[in-house]
């Protein structure tokens, strides 16, 4: 073991994972390992999309999330870190909507990141809660299921999503879920979008079937992000 194994591993630090993931196949979960400097790369990806959104430092951000989603919320917990941007932390779940509402009614909150379709709901039926989303205008990264009653309630997410090992965000432009290219491919087939490992990662998928139906864009986005992206359906 060289000296900045041993380092590593006495902080408590694996010498060479920062992670394992599961995402679900049609044969079963499927665990995936995650390297160090990937999960670098994956910071450095995040920090462009806070960027791209407008988060600043000294702005405030809820985090909604769980445990298990630190493959692919990890990543933008450390870019949020490292650009100074101050942030609070909820569970994706209706039984945790009080701490929510509170932290968005009181806090200047900038951006509502992994926002579920379960909390939507209870959320706007607090009063203070929902005025304070709409007079803000806070950010919102959600996930699928919450974006068509938060469109409902005139707001404007943006499509936050989980793509087997893969994370995918939209951006202003509303040209669907932008991924890192030097990371990941991804192709179209028989309506559905598949993922592949391009970058020097731990895990190497190839042709990963991912589960929605959606074709490919591959036109320039004007947000300045590059790569393809996957516009739902």
């Amino acid at each position: 073991m060289s000296r900045e194994s041993m380092t590593a591993a006495m902080a408590g630090r694996h010498p060479s994972l920062a992670g394992i993931g599961h995402f679900a196949r049609p044969d079963g979960n499927r665990a995936f390992e995650i390297g160090w400097p990937e999960c670098d790369r994956d910071t450095a990806w995040a920090a462009r999309l806070l960027e791209v959104w407008g988060l600043a430092p000294g702005q405030h951000a809820l985090l909604i999330g769980r445990n298990s989603e630190g493959p692919w919320l990890g990543p933008v917990v450390r870019a949020l870190r490292e650009s100074g941007v101050v942030f609070s932390n909820a569970e994706p779940y209706a039984w945790d909507v009080r701490r929510a509402a509170t932290i968005v009614s009181l806090l200047p909150v900038k951006a509502i990141i992994g926002l579920p379709g379960e909390m939507v709901e209870p959320l706007l039926a607090d009063d203070r809660a929902a005025a304070a989303m709409v007079d803000k205008a806070p950010v919102i990264w959600a996930r699928r299921d919450a974006l068509e009653p938060l469109r409902t309630a005139g707001l404007r997410p943006a499509e936050m999503a989980m793509l087997g090992p893969a994370f995918g965000l939209s951006c202003r432009e509303d040209t669907g879920l932008h991924l890192d290219p030097e990371e990941w491919q991804v192709t179209a087939a028989s309506a559905r979008p598949h993922l592949t490992v391009t970058g020097d990662r731990r895990y190497r998928g190839r042709d990963i079937e991912l589960n929605m139906n959606g074709t490919i864009d591959e036109a320039p986005c004007a947000c300045g992000l590059p790569g393809p992206r996957i516009r739902t359906e």
